[in-house]
């Protein structure tokens, strides 16, 4: 229990509440102008107490500064990637506008104010807005803060971006496009395209794919590891969310991935950069041969990024489910693969319709219609432009799927990230 005592001010007379914390520590808050003020707080603090929702008010006194520092301390499951973006973040967006204020005293009023005047894009307003968020709910976890006052913000929409998927006769003319410049042939660089485009790997999966990660006998290549840039410098890390995956390889691939490795030493990278001859980074590839190459075949701004889109894409339009195209890119969980890649299964909803009608229409639902025809969905797919000019080999016709044993569970994990 804790006591109220009068004491006596210039301006009258006040009360004190003393009380002990949590950990039995003596503390008090001052300055009740009235006895029945001071009870009412005594008393809100003992039902906290015991329902374990108190709040040391000490703890909130510290600066938004300091705990961002301490948060990011703690944050040891961030990759260098990350915290170095983190903390470009911090150092640029939030410090100087909010660091000297104590987390205590932060409104969301001027929380609101601070984000309506951030600089950018809306997803980089964003991605701003949840290091803080991300922080003050920290606190919270921490009983520092009763709430998080920087959560659910009112922001700017985020447009979502129109993907842009390539056909089989696209990626043909991209590869060779590859292929023709600089001698691409010679480095193998024609075959990134092909791997991107039909094993959906990210570009630091591919850069760190190495001669053991490929067992062309099996039609498979099992992502072990990443290489991840930070500050200039290339690291090998493990997968994103720490879990290896295995991706099916199209034969025609496997085919033209033979040559390029046998009698190699497993450990070296499949490709590889021309004068360094270690890990190949995404700008030096993209300055070299991809930017040249989607120019000339008339798909000016593709980057490396976007055919693991076109992976999805293909996949999908060969039949592989939800499921498959989820363990092929590695997301964490097949929603997330449902909800970046919705578009691409709009046409399997049309299908089920159509499948769902046939069967019914051979049992006895079919006596339930009226005397008149049955009348069918229009199923056919929309045309994605093609490069007429450009021959294209049978085998890049293949899909991906064809012919190949499933994919192993035990060697599958529903863990894994993102986009």
């Amino acid at each position: 229990m804790g006591s109220i005592k009068p004491y006596e001010t210039a301006k009258g007379r006040r009360y004190r509440v003393q009380y002990r914390k949590p950990d039995q520590k003596s503390t008090q808050k001052r300055g009740f102008k009235t006895k029945k003020a001071a009870e009412l707080f005594l008393a809100t603090v003992e039902v906290d107490m015991s329902q374990g929702r108190y709040m040391d008010p000490s703890l909130a006194k510290v600066t938004l500064a300091d705990w961002l520092k301490t948060w990011l301390d703690s944050r040891g499951d961030l990759r260098a990637t990350s915290r170095s973006r983190v903390e470009s973040i911090i150092e640029t967006h939030i410090k100087p506008e909010l660091g000297d204020i104590k987390i205590g005293n932060l409104s969301r009023l001027r929380i609101q104010e601070w984000a309506g005047s951030l600089p950018g894009a809306p997803a980089t307003v964003r991605k701003i807005v949840n290091v803080l968020s991300g922080a003050l709910r920290f606190a919270v976890e921490d009983s520092r803060l009763p709430s998080n006052p920087a959560h659910r913000l009112r922001l700017p929409k985020v447009v979502k971006k129109v993907r842009r998927y390539l056909n089989h006769e696209q990626v043909a003319a991209l590869a060779r496009a590859v292929g023709e410049i600089s001698d691409g042939y010679q480095h193998g660089y024609h075959l990134i395209v092909l791997t991107l485009a039909y094993c959906g790997l990210r570009w630091g999966e591919l850069s760190g794919l190495r001669i053991m990660d490929l067992d062309l006998a099996q039609a498979r290549l099992t992502v072990r590891q990443t290489v991840v840039a930070d500050r200039g410098y290339q690291r090998i890390e493990p997968p994103k969310d720490y879990e290896q995956r295995t991706i099916p390889i199209p034969a025609f691939l496997c085919g033209l991935l033979a040559p390029r490795i046998a009698g190699r030493n497993p450990e070296e990278p499949v490709f590889y950069g021309i004068r360094t001859h270690t890990w190949l980074r995404n700008h030096v590839f993209r300055v070299g041969w991809f930017d040249r190459a989607a120019a000339l075949i008339g798909i000016k701004g593709l980057t490396p990024h976007e055919m693991r889109h076109t992976a999805a894409s293909l996949a999908v339009s060969a039949g592989a489910n939800v499921k498959a195209v989820q363990r092929m890119l590695g997301h964490a969980s097949a929603a997330i693969t449902l909800d970046v890649y919705s578009d691409l299964f709009d046409e399997d909803l049309d299908k089920v319709a159509v499948s769902l009608d046939r069967v019914a229409m051979q049992t006895s639902i079919a006596e339930l219609l009226p005397d008149t025809e049955s009348f069918e969905l229009e199923t056919e797919p929309v045309p994605l432009p093609t490069l007429t000019s450009v021959p294209l080999p049978a085998a890049v016709l293949r899909s991906p799927w064809d012919d190949l044993p499933p994919v192993p569970d035990p060697q599958m994990s529903d863990a894994g990230i993102g986009i």
